[in-house]
């Protein structure tokens, strides 16, 4: 039942609220956040690295929307919104990765693919964010490339250290 919930919040047609209050869930999301991070993360660092890529971008996920929850004052939500945001990163995620590894093996440009994953995982934290923070759209797609930027710039330095030199 809860996969299901997480493809239809991927496809916009449920909201994190549809998600049961379940800690054991919201563990397992974050488990598959962080795996699916390593798991991405792989393909340009050493699994060392790639680990602690993954744990500090699951730890900002879970202290961005900590914080912006609270701050609302809607800190009730925090364990659906949290279960929300790490269950359809680690779907979007794992996803991405299977066919930009599959055009891989066609192309030296499989970067592109990444591409449209991008702009879906962040109108899927923006539809997300929207809900949990009783925001317009535009506010949770811009909280939603906010937190990209962030992630990027916080995990960027574990992921991107061993690429070759040109």
């Amino acid at each position: 039942m809860p996969f299901k919930i997480f493809l239809d919040l991927c496809l916009l047609r449920a909201n994190p609220q549809d998600l049961p209050t379940s800690n054991r869930l919201l563990a397992a999301a974050l488990v598959a956040h962080l795996l699916a991070n390593v798991l991405t993360g792989l393909d340009s660092a050493s699994p060392e690295n790639a680990l602690l890529a993954g744990a500090m971008d699951t730890l900002l996920l879970v202290a961005l929307t900590h914080t912006g929850l609270m701050l609302r004052g809607v800190g009730a939500r925090t364990r659906q919104t949290l279960t929300a945001l790490a269950g359809c990163g680690a779907l979007l995620a794992v996803l991405a990765w299977a066919v930009v590894t599959a055009v891989e093996a066609v192309t030296a440009h499989a970067w592109v693919a990444w591409l449209p994953f991008l702009f879906w995982f962040l109108a899927v934290y923006g539809h997300i964010l929207r809900s949990a923070l009783n925001v317009s759209l535009s506010v949770g797609l811009a909280l939603s490339a906010g937190y990209v930027l962030l992630s990027l710039a916080v995990t960027g330095p574990f992921l991107l250290s061993e690429l070759p030199s040109p």
